[in-house]
């Protein structure tokens, strides 16, 4: 793999401490656990700091995408099968979580403890005296790029969706943008989409296009034309995912495996996949001469891997061996291991430490794809994007688009192509509910995509904001 690609990822751990920047002195803010109040005048007085403060930032975001966030969104759709056991997760499928589920309200608390510290970071730059200009720029372009992120994982999940009211007055989740502001009541899904364009806007004006193992301008490019997709403006999201395509750092992998497994002999950082534009390496690193392990990967690993397990948590839907089945030449069928009962998941089999792939080169040009054909535009652009991904799974020039395809075709072939490359990669849950606002008939187990319950509930702590209001449940079984 192509080693120039570390620099569009982060590894977040102690290798980020001890490797990535140098750092000197305590580590004592890695130590801080979910729920605890750092003082930022006793914590924070050098730009050594506040970097740190950025380090474990990212390290909770690390552990939020680690599979935890796409497995909760995979439940969500048609992707998935019943549960095996965990009464969570099953909660989840059936669209009855309620404020004591502690596995969702665990992934709320946590996306707002990253968003808490990206605040401390930006808060507390008048603590640190000779802070020099571009690096407080790029520590509040990164900080801000974090709590966009987690702004927006959060609102699609706990809300409903871009465009479900005219003027999107509906209610979103808390809008967070000081480290000390008491808890807050629901913002509405406008003010919550306007606050994380304008941080990322923000990150992409002020950060490299490479950043070392951090957030850089092409990430916030990728997280903006996947926002601004769901916001139907078509034009600014192909704008934003062609910025990507076009600037030649990254290229469509030749294979179907883009979560990259190292070991302890080929370590991590030498196995990046060369379409990731933002993601997490985890796997083994070189340290002192010794190989240190960073398990980034451990819900993925936990839930789906079937060759070590009789009975995984997750597995896939008839829906998708129907789908499948439909060409039998289509490699990407291998990814299913069925009895006819059960469908097991086998991507992630013969792998234990893995990087994990968030914003990446595949879904982008699909997603390209289908800006164009909403939008008009040059259909020729759009069919090679489709065929690109197809003929890397059903062999060169042996399941294309036709030249004279329609817009209607195209945008059918890149909606099953997108279905497909993202399984189990949490997307498709913005698939359902951007098909739903724009009136298809859309249904997920047989109940309406909006039904009561199709929305997580927000667990119990947040109702301590005056005035808060939970989503309502049941109603979808």
């Amino acid at each position: 793999m192509n080693a120039i690609a570390l620099p569009r990822l982060f590894w977040i751990s102690v290798v980020t401490v001890s490797l990535g920047i140098g750092l000197s002195g305590c580590d004592k803010m890695l130590e801080f656990e979910p729920g605890d109040v750092i003082l930022a005048e006793d914590a924070i007085n050098t730009a050594d700091d506040l970097q740190r403060m950025l380090n474990s930032n990212y390290d909770v975001l690390a552990n939020l995408l680690n599979g935890r966030q796409q497995s909760i969104a995979e439940l969500l759709t048609n992707n998935m099968a019943r549960p095996y056991s965990s009464l969570d997760y099953t909660a989840v499928w059936n669209r009855e979580t309620n404020f004591f589920t502690p596995t969702t309200g665990g992934l709320y608390t946590d996306f707002y403890y990253a968003i808490y510290r990206a605040n401390v970071v930006i808060d507390s730059f008048d603590l640190v005296e000779g802070l020099d200009e571009s690096t407080q720029l790029r520590l509040e372009a990164e900080s801000r790029f974090v709590r966009a992120v987690c702004h927006w994982y959060l609102v699609k999940m706990w809300a409903y969706p871009y465009g479900y009211t005219a003027d999107n007055s509906h209610l979103g989740v808390p809008l967070r943008l000081d480290a000390v502001e008491p808890p807050t009541p629901r913002a509405t899904v406008a003010e919550v989409y306007d606050q994380i364009i304008l941080d990322l806007n923000f990150a992409k004006d002020n950060l490299p296009n490479e950043n070392g193992p951090y957030a850089s301008s092409m990430a916030a490019s990728g997280f903006l034309a996947h926002i601004h997709f769901i916001q139907q403006d078509w034009a600014q999201a192909q704008v934003e995912a062609e910025r990507i395509i076009n600037s030649g750092l990254f290229a469509l992998d030749n294979d179907l495996d883009r979560f990259e497994a190292g070991s302890d002999s080929v370590l991590a950082g030498d196995m990046i996949n060369p379409e990731t534009v933002f993601g997490i390496v985890g796997g083994y690193f070189a340290v002192d001469g010794d190989s240190l392990l960073n398990d980034r990967s451990s819900a993925f690993r936990d839930n789906f891997r079937q060759d070590n397990n009789v009975n995984p948590q997750l597995t896939f839907s008839d829906d998708i061996v129907n789908l499948f089945s439909l060409n039998s030449a289509d490699d990407r069928g291998d990814w299913v291991a069925s009895d006819g009962v059960k469908h097991k998941v086998t991507r992630f089999d013969n792998k234990q430490y893995f990087n994990v792939p968030i914003i990446h080169l595949t879904g982008l040009h699909l997603l390209r794809a289908m800006c164009v054909s909403k939008n008009g535009g040059d259909l020729s652009a759009a069919i090679g994007d489709v065929n690109a991904i197809r003929d890397r799974a059903f062999g060169a020039d042996l399941n294309d688009l036709p030249a004279t395809s329609d817009a209607s075709a195209v945008l059918s072939a890149a909606q099953e192509e997108y279905r497909k490359e993202t399984l189990c990669e949490g997307w498709e849950l913005d698939q359902v509910k951007l098909r739903g606002v724009m009136g298809e008939p859309e249904t997920v187990r047989g109940a309406p995509w909006d039904c009561p319950g199709s929305l997580l509930q927000f667990p119990n702590s947040s109702t301590t904001a005056a005035g808060f209001v939970l989503n309502d449940e049941g109603g979808c079984l």
